[in-house]
């Protein structure tokens, strides 16, 4: 399996941030296998163009929603009724991570845009009224700039 370096940010030492997410090359640019856990705005499936800096630019998208989910450890229960919940959509887990002491964890879900927009915001809103400690974002649907304006790349 392949992977591609991708720029999340600037730390506060002003070194930069890195993610390798799964890939494969296609052209000149690589076509994403699975979400981002940390790189905001691309989904599974969409084609980027890579920087000598790591910083990318979505050139097509792939047809995905992407997802994150954040949950405190005890809810494993609810965590698994989400994904079999995102499973019916078509959907999938594309991985999960750990805070270092363990005590909650982030997902990353992939969802097809074609299961349409309420029936992923009913599955997450869902899960949130289950466990209200845990948060749900989407990854790929907002400008990563101000997290506010829609990309309407689904238009």
């Amino acid at each position: 399996m392949s992977t591609v370096r991708l720029l999340v940010q600037t730390g506060p030492s002003g070194r930069p941030v890195h993610e390798d997410v799964p890939a494969v090359a296609e052209g000149s640019g690589w076509r994403l296998t699975a979400s981002p856990g940390l790189a905001m705005g691309a989904a599974a499936g969409d084609l980027l163009t890579v920087a000598p800096d790591h910083s990318f630019t979505v050139v097509e998208r792939g047809g995905n929603i992407a997802v994150h989910v954040s949950a405190p450890a005890e809810a494993a229960a609810d965590l698994s009724s989400l994904r079999a919940a995102v499973e019916r959509m078509g959907g999938r887990c594309d991985g999960v991570g750990w805070t270092r002491d363990r005590t909650a964890s982030l997902t990353v879900f992939t969802i097809p845009l074609s299961a349409g927009w309420s029936a992923i915001e009913s599955a997450m809103n869902a899960y949130q009224a289950r466990v209200p400690t845990g948060e749900w974002y989407y990854v790929n649907v907002y400008d990563p700039a101000d997290d506010t304006t829609p990309l309407n790349w689904w238009l």
